[in-house]
């Protein structure tokens, strides 16, 4: 299958336009010959795209829109090519013109964006790509995931490739499953996942015709925040903010001055009848489940002859090959994975961190992990969350803590490759730690920052911004919320508070911060839509106490909103 893409590929390369000098190219409007371009930028264009489109959106000027009714249109207008060996004149649309990476990287947008795009839009470009008599076949598999995506939007029952006996069993055994736990709420939201990721939201439908769409999406949502210990936290954190910092608890709210002659003022914010916010935020991360992947990495502090322990033998005679192929020097970027790799999908986590520590990951030179990082992305099928955990961990967490001077640039084309395909294992596994760990070095945190800025999609930068709420607050962190900030993402309410929450409480501690100060104003200008009376009144308590050269103009920003 692999060697049929490659040749497949070859075959287009070979055959394709370059789109900077195709005559065709000017029938486009200028914002889609800046998307066209940015899709052939490489194997990151299509997240490339995805923020040349947002941007795009925001974009008033004349002229500068980006519109798909047009962009479809001329896509699928058709061209007069000569094409194969005799020169035949044929008419082909101008999107089987496109090179092939750029056919890739346009399906790819094409997903991310499904939801917002116009279906027809959507519709002609698929059937413009099945007018190739030799399509890529990772063109044709996209398509096809696409194609599927539309055939469920218009029926709830998605046909399943399983015989009627097998649909059965699993039935009953989700069944037992779900009807066993309901006293166990975390081996209910694993099993929740598995059902969720393996099995699709139709046995649910099939095992109880009584549950409403509502309730499968609560079951959807409680599966994706069960992936990392960090979504635990969150929904904890999402309880509490029900019951402290909800709008109503809030607008009841009052800062509390204490007294003391010659003394700086402490806030605290407290809600009547519940008591502190403050204490009670305190016990529910005291509370909180300790992070999955400190346990990893705790658990893989040994001698090489405990890591062999852990890897079966079967396992172990993979190394030596393993080992060869980390230390070729090879450029080859065909958009295979040796068939060694496929051991990284055979492993639990645990035996995974042994291999880890048979090959030496962390301690290979920079510029080997390109190559390993683009065979990872190549991998089919892709390594599990856990097991992507364990590798960001020992590929790139020692090297981004022990940071001195500005990263490689071999480091970062493999963390931005990874990250690529890996962003949350990346998050909960990479960032989480390095910005909780003592001691980290600026360096370090800069990485963290361009990361943030070039490599995370909005939820997953929504995710990091939870994570950091969770951590005490230093002049460097502050740094990396104005880095998240910066990024403009919609926020959820309870996340909003939780940041206002976290702002008032350290007003004291950084009322002569400058970087605490330009990180209230960016709240203040950037999410002004979000902030309700309640959190003006809080804010303004909280600037009282600024006492940077900023603070007026800061309190003259809060005044100008007008009320909700």
């Amino acid at each position: 299958m692999v060697s049929a893409i490659t040749e497949a590929s070859r075959s287009h390369r070979a055959n394709a336009m370059e789109a900077p000098s195709a005559p065709w190219l000017q029938r486009f409007d200028k914002p889609s010959r800046l998307l066209l371009h940015t899709l052939t930028s490489g194997p990151c264009g299509a997240l490339a795209a995805f923020r040349a489109l947002q941007r795009s959106r925001a974009c008033d000027e004349p002229g500068q829109a980006f519109h798909w009714q047009i962009f479809t249109e001329t896509l699928c207008a058709e061209e007069p090519v000569l094409r194969g060996p005799e020169r035949t004149l044929t008419l082909r649309p101008i999107l089987l013109l496109l090179p092939v990476m750029c056919q890739r990287n346009l399906l790819s947008l094409l997903h991310m964006v499904q939801g917002s795009m116009p279906k027809d839009c959507l519709s002609q470009l698929l059937q413009a790509t099945r007018k190739d008599p030799s399509p890529d076949l990772w063109v044709q598999a996209l398509r096809d995931l696409l194609q599927r995506g539309l055939r469920e939007e218009r029926s709830c029952w998605t046909p399943l490739p399983l015989t009627d006996t097998c649909q059965q069993q699993l039935k009953t055994l989700c069944q037992k499953f779900v009807g066993g736990t309901e006293s166990k709420p975390d081996l209910e939201r694993k099993q929740s996942w598995f059902i969720q990721e393996h099995l699709g939201p139709e046995l649910w439908l099939a095992g109880d015709a009584t549950d409403s769409a509502s309730q499968l999406r609560k079951r959807k949502q409680v599966a994706e925040e069960s992936l990392d210990p960090e979504g635990e936290r969150q929904r904890k954190r999402s309880r509490l903010e029900e019951e402290e910092l909800d709008l109503e608890p809030l607008a009841g709210c009052a800062f509390v001055k204490g007294a003391g002659a010659g003394e700086e003022e402490e806030i605290g914010i407290e809600a009547s009848g519940h008591g502190s916010i403050r204490s009670q935020t305190r016990g529910a991360s005291e509370n909180a489940q300790p992070d999955a992947v400190m346990e990893t990495r705790e658990a893989s502090q040994g001698s090489q002859q405990d890591a062999a322990a852990k890897v079966p033998d079967f396992m172990q005679m993979h190394v030596p090959r393993l080992k060869m192929l980390l230390e070729m020097e090879s450029n080859q970027t065909d958009g295979t994975a040796p068939p060694e790799l496929q051991i990284l999908n055979e492993c639990t986590p645990g035996q995974l961190e042994g291999l880890c520590s048979l090959l030496q990951l962390s301690e290979r030179p920079e510029r080997t992990l390109v190559q390993f990082c683009t065979w990872l992305l190549a991998l089919m099928p892709e390594v599990s969350y856990t097991n992507a955990a364990v590798l960001t961990e020992q590929l790139f967490l020692q090297r981004v803590l022990s940071l001195t001077q500005p990263a490689s640039r071999h480091l970062m084309a493999a963390l931005t490759s990874f990250c690529s395909k890996y962003a949350r294992p990346v998050c909960c596994a990479l960032i989480a730690p390095a910005l909780r760990a003592p001691g980290a070095g600026p360096e370090g945190t800069k990485l963290v920052c361009e990361l943030i800025e070039d490599s995370l999609e909005p939820e997953y930068v929504r995710l990091v911004l939870s994570q950091v709420l969770e951590m005490p607050w230093s002049e460097e962190l502050i740094t990396v919320v104005q880095t998240l900030l910066g990024r403009q993402v919609e926020l959820p309410p309870e996340l909003f508070n939780l940041l206002v929450l976290k702002l008032c409480r350290l007003a004291q501690e950084f009322a002569k911060s400058m970087n605490y100060t330009k990180l209230m104003m960016a709240v203040l200008t950037i999410y002004s839509s979000n902030i309700t009376p309640a959190h003006r009144r809080h804010l303004s308590g909280a600037l009282d106490l600024n006492h940077t050269a900023l603070r007026k103009s800061l309190q003259a920003a809060l005044e100008q909103m007008a009320p909700r």
